[in-house]
């Protein structure tokens, strides 16, 4: 089995060779077409200025790739910045740049000098550079043309004239026209200058369009830059002033920078400074107006103060609950034979005289009451005696009473006043410490604040120094780097192929013309009899006895393909048509004829084109009667009958000279008669008809006949014409219909003569 790489292989030759075939044929075209392009690439290269590339490099201090200041630099560089490279390479292609660079060279006014009717930068050695004090509002001009007086150091523009190195007013704005030092009046000869204004946005697209800003690779911080320019010099200004505003700007931040930092910590220390004066007269104002010296130890004497008033407060309350309880006991009922409450507490000896007085009674008269009556004298006495007592302990009570209240009143008095002191004393510490920690911050802030002014003041140092540095400052190189020639000549050659294909194309495509052999057979399911090759020649008759030569050779093989048919009944009557004249039908039907003569069999021609009669007027016979003159009755067959001259076996019925009404003759039965005459005398008769899209009659000949050939023309039989013939079963309502491929041509400028089998629009064609 064969294996899918051999099958891919073969598909590969198989459109290689499909290519080879179908366009080599027209190597002269491809030919002509490459030169005339390599013609117009080695003009383009030669008119197109030359462009040069300018390259610098940088290298970035990268926080990410261990790039950086030494310890010491890093700790006094209190304003240097973090930089990563990837950010860097789009600040170097960012727009501010490339405006300070198009303003500070003045690009927008570029001088030129025409040379050879072409316009050539003469940045480097023009009189003159433009500058002008407006950039942003220059209008666009396309050519400003001036003389320069090199003895007055004049610029003359029109009527007017300028002086240089100083601002002028012109019509284009203000501007100044300084003088170049590289001008060289000796060499410079009458040179014919202008210069142009241009847009300053369009000057720096166009910058930018030609940078070309890169890391070396991953892992470095080394930039690479690079720009192209027609003038070199220039070039390599713009790189090192794109370099010089780059670096410049990053130090003019650091610097601006440092400049505000210290103005504003010396303004936040004036400021500060203030405020601890503020915060200081205010602590000793307070310790003066709320008597404040110590508040620890003021707050611990009033704390015991109190306790010490609270505790001989309670002690009082406690002696008089006692007196409330004996003055009770004495005032009830109870007083004579109850026990008297307990006096503790009670400090007074009176009262504790009393008390035990009372006591005493009491005990005395519980005893006597077990063992003697109520009445007795002993018991009225006891009576009598608790009775005297209780006015005298009631007294003593009341007294006591009113003293201890009235201590204890002086007491409370003591205590809310130390308390209320006391109470005091929080407020007054929160304040003072507020007040204290405001002091506290304004010292921290004041540190702080000098500790900045010194490291800003230390920073100063390493402000003037940026992350990056120059390693290679611009440089052109040596010889241009556009044009390419080498990729011009070789799109110019790609573009010539590409050419040369695409007329190939559009000539085989794009006609309306049957050029193809398989689009016959797209259109037609008819079969194809044979290929007959352009004759070069334009001679009438191709073929002879003995002849050899390639259309000889296609005309016996049509003619083979007539008498044998593959076996079937090849039939003695041949018309031959087509869609529309000039396809060959006469050329067809002759040296059919004249080849199936030289077979020795006797063979009859018959011109049925009675409107141009194109085989009798080659053959001679144009005033011998013939077929018209049969139709209409002027002669019988035998008169019409001619022998030919190129064989023996061959006889022609010309047009004849009959009218023109013979024509309608051709369908009323004599023809059919004449036919059938003339098949018993011949072995072969060969009929040439009008065409089928001009002359009816000619499908009613084809029913008269055993076969058809219709003739299709290479380059001439259009293609709407044979698909209208199919769309309409024409060709179909023809007796035994087959097609002949005539004129087939060579493919390319020299046909298939040279080139043989395969080049040819056909399948057959083998010279």
């Amino acid at each position: 089995m064969e294996s899918q790489e051999n099958k891919l292989n073969k598909a590969e030759d198989n459109v290689l060779s499909q290519i080879w075939y179908k366009y080599f044929p027209y190597w002269p075209l491809f030919l002509l077409m490459l030169l005339g392009c390599l013609a117009a690439g080695w003009v383009y290269s030669k008119w197109i200025p030359p462009t040069y590339e300018v390259s610098a490099s940088l290298l970035i201090k990268d926080e990410k790739k261990g790039l950086d200041d030494s310890k010491m630099m890093e700790s006094l560089n209190l304003f240097k910045g973090k930089k990563i490279v990837e950010n860097e390479i789009e600040v170097l292609q960012s727009h501010n740049l490339a405006s300070q660079v198009v303003n500070s060279l003045g690009l927008y006014a570029p001088v030129f000098e025409i040379r050879k009717s072409r316009p050539i930068p003469a940045y480097d050695y023009a009189p003159i550079y433009v500058r002008a004090k407006d950039p942003d509002s220059l209008n666009t001009v396309e050519k400003i043309p001036f003389n320069y007086n090199h003895s007055a150091k004049q610029l003359t523009i029109g009527q007017r004239t300028y002086p240089l190195n100083q601002w002028v007013v012109t019509p284009w704005g203000t501007l100044m026209f300084e003088s170049n030092p590289s001008y060289n009046h000796a060499m410079s000869g009458k040179g014919n200058y202008f210069f142009a204004l241009i847009d300053v946005g369009s000057i720096e697209a166009g910058l930018l369009s030609n940078l070309k800003v890169s890391a070396t690779n991953k892992l470095a911080s080394v930039v690479e830059l690079s720009y192209r320019d027609q003038v070199p010099n220039r070039g390599v200004r713009i790189l090192n002033s794109l370099i010089k505003a780059y670096m410049d700007a990053e130090v003019n931040d650091r610097n601006t920078l440092a400049t505000n930092t210290a103005a504003f910590v010396e303004e936040r220390l004036r400021y500060v400074v203030n405020q601890l004066d503020s915060v200081e007269s205010a602590i000793q104002k307070y310790r003066t107006n709320a008597g404040v010296i110590n508040i620890g130890e003021q707050g611990k004497m009033y704390l015991d103060n109190v306790g010490t008033y609270d505790k001989r407060a309670q002690e009082i309350g406690v002696q008089l609950e006692v007196l409330d309880q004996l003055e009770g006991f004495v005032s009830s009922r109870n007083a004579i034979t109850g026990i008297v409450p307990s006096s503790l507490g009670v400090s007074d000896p009176v009262l504790t005289g009393l008390l035990d007085k009372l006591n005493e009674a009491q005990l005395s008269y519980e005893r006597l009451k077990k063992t003697t009556a109520e009445n007795s004298p002993m018991m009225v006495s006891l009576t009598d005696q608790i009775e005297k007592l209780k006015p005298s302990i009631l007294e003593n009570i009341r007294t006591q009473r009113a003293s201890l209240e009235a201590n204890r009143n002086n007491l409370n008095n003591n205590s809310s006043r130390f308390s209320s002191m006391l109470s005091t004393i929080p407020q007054k510490e929160r304040q003072l410490v507020e007040i204290s920690r405001q002091q506290a911050i304004k010292n921290q802030i004041y540190s702080f604040l000098l500790q900045k002014r010194e490291e800003a003041a230390l920073s100063n140092i390493s402000a003037g120094v940026g992350d990056a540095r120059v390693i290679d400052q611009a440089y052109a190189s040596t010889g241009p780097v556009s044009p390419n020639r080498m990729i011009i000549y070789l799109a110019a050659a790609m573009g010539g192929l590409a050419l040369g294909f695409l007329l190939v194309l559009a000539k085989e495509n794009f006609t309306r013309k049957i050029l193809f052999r398989n689009e016959i057979e797209q259109l037609s399911p008819l079969p194809i009899f044979a290929e007959i090759t352009q004759d070069r020649s334009r001679s009438p008759i191709v073929i002879g006895d003995g002849q050899k030569s390639a259309i000889a050779e296609q005309f016996r093989s049509l003619r083979n393909g007539l008498m044998y048919n593959d076996g079937k009944n090849p039939g003695k009557k041949v018309m031959v048509s087509s869609s529309v004249k000039g396809e060959g039908k006469s050329f067809i039907a002759t040296n059919l004829a004249i080849s199936l003569a030289l077979t020795g069999k006797k063979t009859l021609l018959i011109d049925l084109e009675l409107l141009r009669s194109k085989i009798t007027s080659n053959l001679g016979l144009d005033e011998k009667p013939g077929i018209s003159d049969f139709l209409v009755g002027s002669a019988t067959a035998s008169s019409i009958l001619y022998k030919s001259a190129q064989s023996d076996k061959l006889f022609i019925i010309p047009a004849g000279t009959g009218s023109l009404g013979a024509t309608e003759l051709i369908v009323g039965g004599k023809l059919n008669q004449l036919l059938g005459q003339m098949e018993n005398e011949f072995d072969y008769i060969v009929v040439c008809a009008n065409s089928l899209m001009e002359d009816a009659n000619t499908q009613a000949i084809s029913h008269m006949c055993d076969r058809t050939l219709f003739v299709i023309r290479h380059g001439v039989t259009p293609k709407l014409s044979l698909n209208m013939l199919l769309q309409n079963k024409k060709l179909d309502d023809l007796h035994e219909p087959a097609l002949v491929f005539n004129g087939v041509r060579g493919r390319g400028f020299f046909g298939s003569r040279q080139y043989g089998y395969g080049f040819g629009y056909g399948y057959n064609i083998n010279h």
